[in-house]
């Protein structure tokens, strides 16, 4: 066998190891704390040595590391792939033409990134065992990417913007949890998910446009108490 054989069987086969001992890993953390996990618990679960899991990662919190900085690679990459458009401001005159109501890529994106990584990201945004810094780590990401998507709808930067942000990184991480942690038979589909997201973006886009057409939009949907006494 040649040298360029050899080399690719033992390439083949550490990276092998690796996933299995990465599967078993992933395996554990529903029934303990991610960091509780000792390498004896991974190493009776998996049926390898302490020496070969050495030979991988120099301990636990080195591997959750390593799974993490596949996982969020993986996420750059996918979203940079995307493609880029330039941010060209809305006119609120023309919102009713122009505003494209399809969900766009970065909704659909994130959802194609869990369905790939299913089990490691059901197990890893799990509220009780999993990391609560990966946790972060993935809203800062989500962040960039639907800052770009407002910015690209025309979103004005304002406090508005902010409160509906924060209000949809999080719906993006119920959704995505429950539906990971939920038969598919007892909880919306991917579709069905998204095209719920984007009624939510839509509409937030929608409320900007009626604010700048409609100079007294908001009293209207919020009337003072005295003209609540005279209805």
């Amino acid at each position: 066998m040649s040298d360029t054989k050899n080399i690719a069987k033992k390439t083949t086969k550490a990276s092998q190891t690796r996933e299995r001992i990465v599967g078993a890993y992933l395996d554990l953390i529903p029934q303990k704390k991610w960091d509780k996990i000792s390498v004896k618990d991974l190493c009776a679960h998996s049926g390898i040595t302490r020496g070969t899991f050495y030979q991988y990662f120099n301990d636990i919190y080195d591997l959750m590391q390593h799974i993490q900085d596949s996982l969020m690679q993986e996420m750059t990459h996918m979203y940079g792939s995307l493609p880029q458009h330039p941010h060209i401001p809305m006119n609120a005159q023309i919102f009713d033409e122009k505003f494209n109501c399809s969900p766009p890529e970065q909704l659909l994106c994130w959802f194609k990134f869990c369905q790939k990584n299913r089990k490691a990201m059901a197990v890893l945004l799990d509220p009780e065992n999993g990391d609560s810094y990966f946790v972060k780590k993935i809203k800062t990401l989500l962040r960039e990417q639907i800052n770009e998507m407002m910015d690209h709808d025309g979103m004005p930067r304002d406090s508005l913007r902010e409160h509906f942000l924060k209000i949809f990184i999080e719906l993006h991480f119920l959704s995505v949890r429950t539906w990971l942690n939920t038969g598919t038979d007892d909880f919306l589909s991917v579709d069905e998910i998204i095209n719920l997201l984007n009624t939510m973006r839509v509409g937030a886009n929608y409320l900007h446009y009626k604010r700048a057409v409609q100079k007294d939009f908001d009293v209207q949907i919020h009337p003072t108490q005295d003209s609540k006494k005279d209805s």
